[in-house]
């Protein structure tokens, strides 16, 4: 297993949160901490980035052994914060993550 090293992260990266200026791209909004790089696959459920974007990342940044495990984990955590925040539908999907973790 690699080192994990923190990084400081967007935290909150989805479509919504993204446009362009003056021809580059441009990220805001952000709910910064500081976590592991993995972490910003998170929100990848509800990003609208198409598999282009995914494939950059990964040809910059290669997927670590234990990933798909972790990716629940870093999924459930904005699925609970969404229930917190929204209600509805979210808590069935956490219910769901929560027994993959089991």
């Amino acid at each position: 297993t690699a080192a994990i090293f923190r990084q400081v992260l967007h935290g909150d990266l989805w479509s919504g949160n993204c446009a362009g200026a003056e021809g580059r791209p441009c990220v805001y909004d952000p709910a910064t901490y500081y976590g592991h790089h993995e972490a910003e696959w998170g929100m990848s459920w509800c990003a609208g980035f198409g598999g282009k974007f995914w494939e950059g990342y990964r040809s910059l940044i290669p997927k670590d052994e234990g990933f798909d495990k972790r990716a629940v984990l870093y999924e459930l955590y904005h699925k609970l914060n969404h229930y917190n925040l929204f209600g509805g539908g979210y808590l069935s999907d956490s219910q769901r993550l929560l027994s993959r973790l089991m």
